[in-house]
């Protein structure tokens, strides 16, 4: 299964439609808020998506719960979880919750952390990255057996990007 994960977009449909060309063969499209597109036109390209910050943001809700492959995902765009300053108010919801991934967006900076077996994943933004990355999105493929795999993509060239992975022990 190859899902295909973004976060703010902010209104630039042209770079949401490259990834989507970049990507043909996706399962899924999942956009963690902050899209500022309308949910028609989201639901038209058969994205699913939770809202954002920005008051007009369409979507499923603030959170958004799904299985791929036997493994058990949380979407959220995050700021609900003040994900700007320290997971673990993420990372507690998602025990809580026995999510096996938490992806959620919202800082603008690409990230891949895991906490003991919990992997929480931030695509990075496609429009303004507050780090020094380029723009970036995220692929991830969940085959049969529920093993995970990712890699980053700048969203301009499609080229594949280094992200650093951190490991974190945490009470549950």
């Amino acid at each position: 299964m190859k899902l295909v994960i973004f976060s703010d977009v902010h209104g630039k449909k042209t770079l949401l439609e490259r990834i989507m060309r970049f990507n043909p063969d996706a399962d899924n499209f999942l956009s963690l808020g902050d899209t500022e597109m309308t949910l028609d036109y989201l639901l038209d390209l058969d994205i699913i998506g939770v809202k954002g910050n920005y008051p007009r943001d369409p979507g499923l809700g603030y959170e958004h719960f799904m299985k791929f492959n036997g493994k058990k995902f949380m979407l959220t765009h995050g700021h609900k979880y003040g994900v700007q300053r320290s997971l673990k108010k993420l990372a507690k919801k998602a025990y809580q919750e026995d999510v096996d991934v938490v992806l959620y967006g919202h800082t603008h900076i690409a990230q891949a952390l895991y906490c003991n077996e919990l992997l929480l994943l931030n695509p990075g933004s496609v429009y303004r990255p507050r780090n020094h990355l380029n723009p970036s999105y995220c692929i991830m493929f969940i085959d049969k057996d529920g093993t995970i795999t990712y890699e980053y993509r700048d969203s301009e060239t499609n080229m594949v990007v280094e992200v650093e992975e951190l490991k974190k022990q945490m009470k549950k």
